[in-house]
This record gives C-alpha cells, structure tokens and sequence, in this order.
C-alpha cells in the first residue's frame, strides 16, 4: 500500500500566517486553538500547495494576507512548502504566489498586472503542467480528496457515490441472484432479451389491457343475455318448409308467359341502353382529358415561370443587394482606420525604460523608420481591401443588372402564357352541352314503351301470400338472433376465462420481478455494507407499485447521514477513508476539522490532523 505523509509544513504570508511551521515528523498532530487562529489555514494550506485549492474546494479564495485597514499587503511572497514522504522517500514541494508590477510606456511608475505562481520540486522551479503531471503520477485530485476530507464523500451526488461503492464492493450478476432462491429459476425464460425494468413495464400494460377488458366483458354478456327470448326456442323445419310452400304458390300466382317476355325484352333493353351510354361517356372523357391536358400544359409553364422570377428575385437580387451593402459598410469602415492611422503620431522610446537615459540617435532613426514602414504597411493592406471590395461590388452589380434584364423578358413570358390560358377556360365556358346520341334516345324510348305496356297488364294480387311469408321468415330471423347470441355469449365467457387465466399468470411474473428486486437490493446491500465498520448504504427504493428506484444513501445506526450529530458524521467518514483507503490501495493524511465534536475518534491506518476549537488557546499550538 502506498503511504503519503506529511514531515513538515511551513507558511509564509499565507491567510494571514506571517510564518508558522507545521512539523508532524510523518506523525498523527493536533492543532488547538480558538476560533480564528488559523487551524483551518494550515489545512488549507496543505491543500493549496498540492491542487491550488482550499479544504472547501475553492479556487478563487483569498491568499494574500489583509492588514488591519482591510487592504492585500503588498510586495511580500506568499508561499507553501512542505516535506512528503511518500514509502519512505522524501520529496520538498514548494509553491510561491507573487504580484506581478509592470512599468508601461509613458508611465513613471510600475503598475500592479497580475500575479505569478511558482512552483519548486526539491528546490528545481518547474512549469506549472510538469508540476501537475508529477502529483497525477502519485494521486489523482478526486481520489486524494476521498482519502483526506471525511466529508467529502457524503458531499458527492447520489451517482457518483453509487459508483464508488459499487466498485468498492462490485456488483451483484443476476445470475448470483437467480441462484440464491430457486422460485427465480424460470425468470430468466419469462424475460427473454428484455431487462427487468423493461419486462415490469410490458406486463403492466398488459395487465392494465386485460384488467379494462375483463370489466368490459360481463357487462356485455348480460347485454346479450337479456335480449334472448324467454324460454327454450328451437329452430323449426316445418316453418321452413312451410315457407318455401308459400313461394311456390306466390311464383304460381306471378307465372304470366306474355308478361314474362315482356320483361325479357325490357331486360335486353336496359342492357343495350347500359352499354351505349359507357361507350359514349368514355368519348366524351377521351375528348376532355386532350383539353385538360393542353390547359395543364400552360398552366406548368405559368408556373415555372413565375418559379424563375421568384428564384432570381431571391436568390440573386436580394443576394447581392446584402453583400453590396456589407461591403459598402466595410469600405466605410476602411476609410475610417485609413485616415485614422494617417493621423496617428510616432509612437517609439527615446528614453532607456531600464536606465532611464536617453536612447541613442541611430536606435531612435531605427526606432522611427520601423514606425513609418509599420504604419505604411497598414495603409496599403487597407487600401488594398477597400480596391477588392470595391471590385467585388461592381461584379455584384453587373450580376444584378443581368438578372433584372432576364426578369423582364420572363414577365412577358409569363403575361403570354396566361393570356394563353384565359383564353382557352373562355372557350371552355363557350361550348354547348354534347348532343345525347340517337342510339340512346331510341332505347330510352323503346324501355319507356315496355314500361308502358307492363304497366297497364293486369297482375295477380299475391298481397297476403307475401305478408304471411314475412311472418314466417321474421320468426326464423328471431330464432336465428337467439342463436348467434347464445354462440357469442359462449365465446365471451370462453374469453373472459382465458383473460383471467393470463392476467393470474401476469401477477405470477410481477411476483417474480419483486422477488428477484428484494434478493438483489439484500445481497448487494449486504456485500457493500459488510465493507464498511460504520457506515451503511441505502442502495435502493422500493417503489409502491415494485419497480425499484437507485439511490445512495449513507446511514449511521438506521439515521441519514445528513441528519446524524457532527461527531457521528466525523466517524462515519473516517470508516469510508479506511475502506477507500484499502481500496484504492493509498493512504494520505486526513484533516479533521471540528475534531472537539468528536468523543471517541475512530483510528484509521492514515496519517490524521485533528484540528480542535479549543477557548483555553488563544493562539494557535501542536501537539503530537
């Protein structure tokens, strides 16, 4: 296991700590004192030198020490070094904050610019990406933050702190799960490709279906049922023969040998008739789609051409009015700089801004003609946009002026073509209705004289045959009716059956898919939290209607982590460091902070700082 500790910490202008020395000697250290002594500086300290942030993982934080007037001192280093030890080799760290001063052009004085951080590995200065790939190599910042913050863990999103419980103590497969209660074995044949939650979601629905359709079903059974006749009906042949003694006498009565080719002839009649007027509206339809055809024709052209003067209206036109426009603004806008940068004085050093003397001529003739030849190179790199924006204005207008001719010349186009098309639906609304031709006239004629003659025919009454013949078949419809009612509801209640068959086998799978939910959150609960001394993890929710529900809740002897007193939580979060500790296979020294909270401390195989707010020290003391 890799072991990072801390020999020695020392403080220079930081947070207010002009000069202090932290020396745990790679020993545990407490450090006493009353409320802003800057315990907490030490610590932050620590962190700053490693991740340039402090114990409550700000980046932007105040280093600099304040005077008693409120003001950052100024020209003094702020610095962090500190002794690691890392398996037995030492390595000195070390980081200096310094203000940046810069005397500009023309100015007497040098002006504050920024500040410069300064990074030292065993006395050697390093840039800042080495520095940071060095302590990549040895601990990653996340990684160190777990091992070091008792807090931090808990102060992670659910996720992630899922994750890293999940990888501590690896998941729980399926098949794990399947194994632990033998009422799972059919589950994986019930699930197919489809996943638990996926599978859970496909039965409720088909639960809901069935559950909507097996109230459906007796209600409509008791519908039928009610619209059988009262009492046991059957279907009578005698009825049925007695019918068909009643359409004997009635085609009897109707047997009329001269008024049946009367109807003969009226039958061949109205077929010619049918097949004459076929035949003359598909001429009347060939000679109208030749005139819709040729309407449809110039009705095209209109639109394509107007398609045209549409297109180069906004694809061109349009086009090239913007891009003149922008150009113009741009050769505007050139104009300016041009007089701008003709105006403009020298702009060189006379005066030494090391010495302060005054330069020598030939640096000072140097020094002007270098001005000269960067001012003029300006003005032509300008001058020379201003002449291609220009060109390319002149380009764009010339393609503007080709584009209106051609719009002309499409206009009169498109006024041809649609004087074109009045003219024809003119002619359309001009032409007489198509004369009715005298094969269909004279067969018209000839049925209306069939018609005529059969009219006047004097034919037997068979009015009471066909009344008691509807009786008769109105009493097999009513048996018929019974019938197929009775069939239906026998299907209904077949249905109704199997529905309740399927949805109980449904609840069978629910059932399964809880099961299989409870043995999983168990084992894995149980996996995870036999990992931890303290700690215990709340891995899921079980939700009303089974599905389950992630979550990462840490507890302590049943409560939220959140909820617990300080001290509790304090132990709590070392149990984690530990367990991550050994996980991760590194141990670094941990900082307590609010350690007084704490009656009894759990012991970690880390290096621990325990800062304590303690009123009986009114300055800041180590002890070991």
């Amino acid at each position: 296991m890799m072991e990072i500790k801390l020999k020695e910490l020392k403080l220079s202008n930081f947070k207010g700590l002009s000069d202090f020395s932290f020396k745990p000697e790679m020993q545990n250290a407490t450090i006493r004192g009353q409320n802003a002594t800057g315990k907490t500086t030490v610590a932050d300290a620590f962190r700053w030198l490693l991740f340039d942030k402090d114990m409550a993982d700000h980046k932007d934080f105040a280093i600099k020490t304040i005077s008693e007037n409120g003001r950052e001192r100024s020209n003094i280093e702020h610095s962090v070094s500190g002794m690691i030890n890392i398996d037995g080799d030492q390595t000195e760290l070390k980081k200096s904050y310094k203000e940046k001063w810069t005397k500009r052009r023309g100015e007497a004085h040098k002006q504050l610019t920024g500040h410069t951080t300064e990074h030292y590995i065993d006395g050697v200065p390093i840039p800042k990406k080495d520095w940071d790939a060095r302590l990549s190599d040895i601990i990653d910042e996340e990684t160190f933050k777990l091992l070091t913050l008792p807090g931090y863990f808990n102060s992670l999103h659910w996720g992630k702190r899922r994750n890293i419980v999940l990888q501590v103590a690896g998941d729980v497969s399926d098949e794990t799960i399947i194994n632990s209660d033998a009422a799972l074995v059919s589950l994986p044949e019930i699930l197919g490709n489809r996943s638990l939650d996926e599978h859970r979601k496909v039965v409720t629905a088909e639960k809901k279906a069935i559950n909507d359709r097996l109230k459906e079903v007796p209600a409509r059974i008791d519908e039928l049922s009610r619209t059988l006749p009262a009492g046991k009906v059957k279907r009578s042949s005698a009825t049925e023969a007695y019918i068909k003694h009643l359409d004997h006498k009635i085609e009897a009565a109707k047997d009329d040998r001269e008024l049946a080719g009367y109807r003969k002839e009226l039958a061949g009649a109205e077929a010619a008739l049918l097949e004459a007027q076929v035949e003359q509206r598909s001429k009347d339809r060939v000679e109208d789609q030749v005139a819709e055809n040729k309407k449809y024709a110039i009705e095209k052209t209109i639109r394509e051409i107007k398609n045209k003067i549409d297109l180069a209206q906004t694809s061109t036109i349009k086009v090239m009015a913007r891009k003149i426009e922008k150009n113009d603004a741009r050769m505007s806008e050139l104009r300016k700089e041009y007089l701008f940068m003709g105006s403009q004085k020298a702009e060189y050093d006379e005066i030494c801004p090391v010495c302060n003397q005054s330069l020598p001529e030939d640096q000072i003739a140097e020094a002007q003609a270098k001005w000269a030849n960067q001012v003029a190179e300006k003005l032509k790199v300008i001058n020379g946009e201003g002449k291609a924006l220009k060109e390319e204005n002149e380009s764009h207008r010339e393609a503007t002026k080709d584009t209106e001719e051609k719009m002309v010349t499409l206009e009169l186009e498109l006024e041809d073509a649609e004087a074109h098309l009045d003219l024809i639906e003119t002619e359309e609304g001009q032409i007489p209705d198509p004369e009715i031709p005298h094969q269909i006239i004279d067969l018209q004629n000839k049925i209306d004289k069939i018609k005529g003659i059969m009219a006047v025919r004097p034919v037997t009454d068979t009015t009471e045959l066909e009344a008691e013949r509807r009786e008769e078949m109105a009493k097999l419809a009513t048996l018929d009716a019974a019938e197929a009612t009775k069939k239906r509801i026998k299907e209904l209640e077949k249905e109704e059956k199997a529905l309740a068959g399927r949805f109980e086998a449904l609840e069978g799978q629910i059932f399964l898919m809880e099961s299989f939910t409870k043995a999983k959150v168990h084992l894995l609960t149980d996996k995870i939290n036999a990992k931890f001394k303290l700690a215990r993890f709340k891995l899921f929710n079980l939700l009303v209607n089974g599905a389950v529900e992630e979550c990462c809740d840490t507890t302590f002897k049943g409560v939220p982590w959140d909820s617990v007193n300080k001290g509790a939580q304090i132990n709590v979060g070392l149990d984690i460091i530990k367990t991550l500790s050994e996980h991760y296979n590194i141990t670094a020294p941990t900082w307590i902070d609010n350690a007084e909270a704490v009656t009894e401390l759990m012991e970690i195989p880390s290096q621990t700082f325990k800062l304590i707010v303690d009123p009986k020290y009114k300055q800041m003391e180590v002890t070991k």
